[in-house]
């Protein structure tokens, strides 16, 4: 019996501990057992993989203590190589963590100090019209148990605006074409779940986005990409009002219902000119809203 006893003394300690990384942090990536130090690691990754090739600059990273809303650390890199790179010390608790990426001017984040919580974090726009590039965003919840060594947390980043391209075809040859985004938000909340239970919640103020004039030079008019704050906090729809200027100086005027644009989502609004009417619901009525991030279109 001695002899058994000390076979069980001689089990590498290291096999006591197996496993207790899974309970380390709610979402995670990679856990890894570490006999001497205790830190947490952030690996940005991308929910849409059409942006992995992204090239990432400027990140703004934020730990909150997800119990009081307090901010923990806050850190700037240049790069998500310099992010991995970092590894964070933590007392044993629940944190959550914001990471932002190229968002430059003309947005802006909400400056979070300790004297904010984690519910006051939002992302805006200085100029909502002709917005060039898109920034991204990502939230994770980590659980941190000193038990247990070092872990790398993934961190899944989305675009913040969401992006519309709208084609009309069989338009007539030198229509001008002008319109504006209505119920779009004023902001976003990151670090806040929306309805559908996803960080990123728009504010409940609307206000109006202006959309570029796009000459048709053939007869499909096509837009680039429009960058806009996804619709209002609690609204099923976004509407599009479109502005048509005729060759023959004729003005036509279309009032467009869709299905509300959500935060990280990609967009087309597709038309034939020949079918528009003036008050259109895409949602009941008209299959050409497509959602580019499901690739099926909303009927």
């Amino acid at each position: 019996n001695n002899r058994d006893m000390n076979k069980e003394y001689k089990i590498p300690l290291l096999a006591l501990f197996f496993g207790l990384c899974l309970s380390f942090i709610l979402i995670s990536c990679q856990e890894e057992k570490h006999d001497e130090e205790n830190g947490l690691s952030i690996a940005l990754t991308w929910q849409d993989e059409a942006d992995k090739n992204i090239d990432v600059k400027d990140v703004h990273l934020w730990i909150f203590d997800a119990d009081n809303g307090s901010l923990v650390e806050e850190k700037r890199y240049a790069s998500a190589q310099e992010v991995a790179s970092q590894r964070f010390y933590l007392d044993k608790g629940n944190y959550r963590i914001l990471a932002t990426a190229n968002l430059t001017e003309p947005f802006y984040v909400s400056e979070a100090t300790r004297a904010y919580t984690l519910d006051n974090v939002l992302i805006g726009l200085t100029a909502p019209k002709n917005v060039k590039n898109n920034a991204y965003f990502g939230v994770v919840d980590a659980k941190v148990d000193l038990s247990v060594g070092n872990c790398i947390v993934c961190n899944p980043m989305k675009n913040v605006l969401p992006e519309l391209t709208i084609v009309i075809e069989n338009v007539p040859k030198g229509t001008e074409m002008s319109g504006k985004a209505l119920d779009c938000a004023w902001c976003l909340f990151p670090t806040q779940k929306n309805g559908d239970g996803d960080y990123g919640l728009p504010s409940i103020d609307p206000t109006e986005v202006e959309m570029p004039t796009i000459l048709a030079t053939e007869s499909t008019l096509q837009s680039e990409v429009i960058r806009l704050m996804p619709t209002i906090q609690g609204s099923p729809a976004s509407h599009v009002y479109l502005r048509f200027l005729l060759p023959n100086e004729i003005l036509q005027e279309f009032d467009i219902t869709a299905p509300a644009m959500k935060v990280g989502g990609k967009y087309e609004l597709r038309l034939n000119y020949n079918q528009m009417q003036p008050k259109m619901n895409l949602d009941a009525t008209i299959n050409n809203w497509k959602d580019l991030n499901d690739e099926v279109e909303i009927k």
